[in-house]
């Protein structure tokens, strides 16, 4: 219990916009670096042949791997619409509409979530394990 109060007295003293959006970015940020090593990896067997590609990419229709597709795919969205209103509140000087814009992002981040779902929850429910 003590780790999650450090953790909101580190990170989230102040429970505004800001600090959640600077730890959403973080967080997302960590997330899309760790996720790169088995990307590489995967592109990397493409050297290996053919055969060994392939094998990877069968991997990846597993139920599991399809939604974790679908979580890559919310990660990207958020951390690049955060970014956006990173950028927005830096070079366009509109930090008093910080809340404005955190919730602009958070719309556009629902949208591909609804979009996305078209998409991946058939290919999730659909895939056979």
């Amino acid at each position: 219990m003590s780790f999650i109060r450090n953790f909101q007295r580190l990170f989230l003293s102040q429970k505004s916009v800001g600090n959640v959006s600077w730890l959403l970015h973080r967080v997302t940020g960590v997330a899309l670096a760790i996720y790169l090593l088995p990307h590489f990896i995967s592109i990397h067997s493409s050297q290996l042949g053919q055969q060994m590609f392939d094998q990877e990419l069968n991997v990846y229709t597993t139920p599991f791997f399809k939604f974790a597709e679908f979580i890559l795919v919310l990660t990207v969205a958020f951390h690049m619409f955060n970014g956006l209103r990173i950028i927005a509140l830096d070079c366009f000087n509109l930090v008093g509409h910080q809340k404005l814009l955190f919730g602009l992002a958070l719309f556009c981040c629902t949208a591909v979530l609804i979009s996305a779902s078209f998409l991946f929850v058939p290919q999730i429910l659909l895939s056979s394990p």
